[in-house]
């Protein structure tokens, strides 16, 4: 039964998951737009390609490399803006940008397989399931900023 039930479970908790994203987006722009322009035109659109990369990478293997660097060059421009606007916490910014750098890197070994020579047991545990796991850790620390924010 469990078998059965996993495709429909992990579409609908891809669905949700990236679905959420958008409104730590549309937040995010609000405060980005108050100190730079440029940080925020680019933020909210990779932010938003993050969802729509992401969702079709979840299902299409073929584009997971390019989710991934999305995904880091979303990271790396709201993170870079955090540490020098502080629009967010100093740390968070710190944080973000690192994971960005940590998504480009992991685009270049998702991209040539390098994990598969490296990683015992790999693709058990690969690159895309790594970014996954920062991504939703990642989002449970914004709304925890945000929260408190308000």
């Amino acid at each position: 039964m469990g078998h059965e039930l996993y495709p429909y479970l992990y579409d609908l908790l891809i669905a949700v998951g990236y679905g959420l994203i958008l409104p730590a987006v549309a937040v995010m722009h609000v405060r980005h737009h108050r100190v730079r322009d440029s940080g925020t035109i680019l933020g909210t659109i990779a932010g938003t390609a993050v969802v729509a990369i992401g969702l079709v990478g979840s299902v299409n293997v073929d584009l997971r490399v390019a989710a991934l660097f999305i995904l880091g060059m979303w990271w790396w421009t709201i993170g870079k803006m955090w540490l020098e606007t502080r629009v967010l916490p100093r740390a968070l910014g710190w944080a973000t940008a690192t994971l960005g750098v940590a998504a480009l890197i992991g685009t270049f070994l998702e991209s040539a397989n390098i994990l598969a020579a490296i990683v015992p047991g790999y693709p058990d545990i690969g690159v895309w399931d790594l970014g996954h796991i920062a991504l939703g850790l990642w989002l449970i620390a914004i709304a925890v900023v945000l929260a408190r924010a308000e």
